[in-house]
């Protein structure tokens, strides 16, 4: 898909339309008239267009991600809030991070010292993301002893991103209801439907239990968002002041809200830390200069903080130019136009769809030369100084921006900058079709394994 965006863009320009089936959607494909619409004039791109299957997925027009309106921007709003409050952008919010990556580390010397020869990083990372967002949704960690129910999560998680670059699901998304009468549909109708309810009951079970356990009336501090939602959801019921059918904070509304946190905020992160430790396998030469970099700022193996991060500039151009050459999104979210607007002298009429092509710009050789090749040096100046030049957009732009941008960026620092520091990692035995690239709704590395060595 990506590949042949790319082609497309150099066909038909900066700005095209493309046909998802019967749908068209106007593309954008450079950064000063993305900056433009989506930045400057935000508000008029900030709509969503309504996906059928989302009444069944996301019961409606919930969640933070796929709604838009009133109901999306005040619990996007509220969402930020509560992060915040938890510690977000402050030394808080690391300390959840890193009981995590010293977990990860912990369970990887582990298996190195019980003889372990090939190690599945990308398993192991996944558990570390995983526990992350629940801990911030629900309140508890993934232990050993909850393996089977990240699993459980990561499965569904993982077949619902698969499936929006699934033609039988993008066929039915005019009208699942309708296309469920032909046979071919039927089936997988079924199937998509027991899958999505799978996932609704696993929630709305830990939403009930956690009502269940919480004081509504509590002037504490709330631990977790789903306490801090109910807490909010009790207030809103006890002021009277909600009308029924103007309940912005309902169950159905948490439920997709938090389906939206772990499948964005799990998916993504770990995937692109599973990208970053595959290069460092395929790019010996950058995992060199990276260690390098360790020895002389950090010289030994205690965990690196936000602390050091300034210091680190290398460790801050890897992950930047793997977040450039994974091109995690292969075709962005899309938008709806909420009035009339024009684009370079095009009208693009009110509910037109439209998006930002992040996958084109971040492989146009005008912004990153030489973009089919792998180098963290492109984000150093003349000084080794890291920069992120604004051409380098992975969580979008706008409005619509990833709302977990900021947990994400304290992820990859964390999880890169103390992995690379603990272990030496290299290719397995077997290294046929090594972390090969697959489309699956993102693009993300086959399963792999590899070497790890300590390096204290």
């Amino acid at each position: 898909m990506d590949v042949q965006l790319q082609k497309w863009k150099k066909e038909y320009g900066d700005i095209h339309t493309i046909w998802f089936g019967d749908r068209a959607i106007v593309t954008l494909h450079d950064i000063p008239t993305i900056l433009e619409t989506f930045v400057k004039d935000g508000e008029t791109y900030a709509g969503r267009p309504h996906q059928k299957w989302d009444d069944i997925i996301r019961e409606g027009n919930n969640g933070v991600v796929f709604s838009e309106g009133p109901k999306w921007r005040e619990n996007r709003r509220f969402a930020l809030h509560v992060f915040r409050n938890f510690g977000l952008g402050r030394n808080i919010m690391q300390e959840r991070v890193l009981v995590e990556v010293n977990s990860l580390i912990t369970d990887i010397k582990d298996e190195i010292l019980n003889g372990k020869q090939e190690i599945s990083i990308h398993d192991t990372i996944d558990i570390s993301v995983g526990s992350i967002i629940n801990n911030l949704t629900f309140g508890y960690r993934y232990g050993k002893d909850k393996k089977d129910e990240f699993q459980h999560v990561k499965q569904f998680s993982t077949t619902l991103v698969s499936q929006f670059s699934n033609p039988m699901y993008r066929l039915m998304d005019r009208d699942p209801e309708y296309y469920k009468k032909f046979p071919i549909c039927n089936s997988y109708y079924k199937y998509f439907t027991a899958e999505v309810q799978k996932i609704k009951d696993f929630f709305y079970n830990l939403i009930n239990e956690h009502r269940k356990a919480i004081n509504l009336e509590s002037d504490e501090d709330p631990t977790d968002f789903v306490e801090a939602y109910l807490r909010q959801q009790h207030k809103l019921k006890m002021e009277g002041g909600v009308k029924e059918n103007e309940n912005n904070f309902d169950d159905a509304q948490l439920y997709a809200t938090v389906l939206d946190l772990w499948v964005a905020g799990q998916e993504t992160t770990s995937n692109t830390l599973a990208w970053v430790c595959a290069y460092l396998i395929q790019y010996p030469e950058v995992q060199q200069n990276l260690h390098k970099e360790l020895d002389e700022v950090i010289g030994n193996d205690r965990i690196i903080t936000l602390d050091d991060k300034s210091n680190l500039n290398y460790v801050n151009a890897v992950i930047a130019e793997t977040q450039r050459y994974c091109n995690l999104a292969t075709a962005n979210l899309f938008h709806r136009v909420t009035k009339d607007t024009k684009i370079h002298g095009y009208n693009i009429p009110v509910d037109t769809i439209i998006t930002h092509q992040v996958s084109t710009v971040l492989m146009n050789e005008k912004y990153f030369p030489e973009p089919e090749k792998f180098r963290p040096e492109r984000f150093l100046d003349e000084n080794g100084k890291f920069f992120q030049p604004p051409e380098l957009i992975p969580f979008g732009v706008g409005k619509r921006a990833c709302l977990g941008e900021g947990l994400a960026r304290l992820e990859l620092y964390l999880f890169t900058a103390n992995i690379a520091n603990q272990f030496k990692l290299n290719y397995p035995t077997e290294k046929k079709d090594f972390a090969k690239r697959l489309l699956k709704g993102s693009a993300v590395p086959s399963p792999y394994l590899c070497k790890i060595q300590n390096r204290f």
